[in-house]
């Protein structure tokens, strides 16, 4: 068997352990033959067992035996929830298998387009494995192009756009790949910092990377289907990992989340994007700032069309 064919095999089998949480051997087999893997082919306990050393091995995912009733299999060490490369890598190879396996599915499966992928992304994630410097050509919205040489730490996907985080003659930035005219690989070497990029951002929401001090974000999000239930959106998708509702604080009106963020360009965007489902309480300088934006916004319609 191919390697393609075996990565498939591997991650159909993490996929539907996942699913089912605990599931007899008898049952993947069927499954596993249901979904004519290998041609429809039995799947064989000896095979079986081999896959799960080889996932183990590569995905760093351990698939693990009940040994009591029939055997149920299980997976142990599920980080994909904290792990954001693994799970986007599983859930994309996923998705992969199921549009492969039926064609029908392709005119089924609408995902959003992201241009800065074609292009850079390889390149800039090859240089940070090796450690090596790149000369970049960078054009921002509204400037001249500039050249200079960056030291890659990590890339971020965000809004259909991925960036890298580097550091220059201008100190650590972010670029957006999809700003850049042009790349090359230099031979020459840097070391990666030991710290974690996750770290980072991880008071912030988008890319903005700004020197100002966490602050206590409370948000009141309206309930009801006037307000298109923006308190359950928030429960079900929270806008942050520091996102807290303040149970004590809530009414049967609208409930209270608090969270602790730095001020950024795109925590702004996002809560204009949830028009008046909610308010912000704290702290008083985003408040204001809020504010400030939605009525410069309403001066603009006042305007008579010309």
């Amino acid at each position: 068997m191919d390697t393609k064919s075996l990565i498939s095999n591997y991650v159909w089998l993490i996929s539907f352990i996942r699913r089912r949480g605990r599931v007899p051997f008898t049952e993947i087999n069927r499954a596993w033959q249901r979904e004519e893997r290998d041609g429809g082919l039995e799947l064989s306990k000896r095979t079986f067992l081999r896959h799960i050393n080889d996932i183990a091995e590569i995905f760093g995912i351990d698939i693990e035996c009940e040994g009591c009733g029939e055997y149920n299999y299980f997976i142990t060490n599920d980080d994909t929830k904290s792990d954001s490369t693994k799970s986007w890598l599983l859930n994309s190879m996923s998705l992969h298998n199921f549009v492969c396996e039926s064609q029908q599915l392709k005119k089924r499966i609408l995902l959003e387009n992201i241009p800065s992928g074609q292009k850079f992304l390889t390149t800039m994630i090859e240089a940070i494995r090796d450690q090596h410097k790149v000369h970049i050509w960078h054009q921002g919205f509204g400037k001249y192009e500039s050249n200079f040489i960056i030291e890659p730490h990590c890339v971020k996907l965000y809004r259909q756009r991925w960036y890298v985080l580097a550091r220059s003659e201008r100190g650590l930035r972010i670029y957006a790949l999809d700003r850049i005219n042009k790349v090359e690989c230099t031979d020459r070497k840097f070391k990666l910092p030991d710290s974690n990029p996750e770290e980072i951002f991880d008071n912030i929401i988008g890319i903005s990377i700004i020197n100002a001090k966490v602050e206590h974000v409370v948000l009141k999000a309206y309930k009801g289907a006037e307000c298109g239930h923006r308190d359950c959106y928030l429960r079900s998708l929270p806008l942050h990992s520091s996102q807290k509702e303040n149970i004590t604080r809530s009414t049967n009106e609208y409930a209270i989340f608090e969270y602790n963020l730095k001020p950024t360009y795109e925590l702004v965007q996002e809560l204009l994007s949830m028009h008046n489902q909610v308010e912000v309480l704290e702290p008083v300088s985003l408040r204001k700032h809020v504010k400030e934006v939605i009525g410069s916004m309403e001066e603009r319609y006042k305007r008579r069309k010309k």
